[in-house]
């Protein structure tokens, strides 16, 4: 009897803000840094949405800087449900993410079992 091990995969929602005052040419090296974070972690980038430039509810500190505007970077991500908290981690260590927030997307897109 042969035992075959399945890797369960889902679609996560990942909303991230980087700090406003950086140039396109950074910006666009920020969000090529993360898609590659996702693929480093055996991830896919289903989509990705740029929400631009916004003004901040409040201000954020961070590494002795004060932020008062952000871009949003919206994707969505699907990853082995085993490599979704290595993946978070790495972000909460990245020097210039300012917030994120990933969630498990909507249960009406299916999980993907390979």
């Amino acid at each position: 009897m042969k035992l075959t091990k399945e890797i369960i995969k889902k679609n996560y929602e990942l909303t991230y803000l980087i700090p406003g005052d950086l140039l396109d040419a950074d910006v666009s090296r920020l969000k090529k840094e993360i898609a590659d974070l996702v693929a480093k972690n055996k991830g896919v980038v289903v989509k990705e949405d740029d929400w631009g430039r916004k003004h901040l509810a409040y201000n954020i500190s961070q590494a002795g800087k004060v932020y008062e505007e952000a871009v949003y970077v919206h994707m969505i991500v699907n990853f082995p449900v085993l490599n979704v908290q290595k993946f978070e981690q790495s972000l909460t260590l990245h020097r210039e993410i300012l917030r994120h927030l990933l969630v498990i997307a909507d249960e009406l897109e299916e999980s993907i079992k390979d």
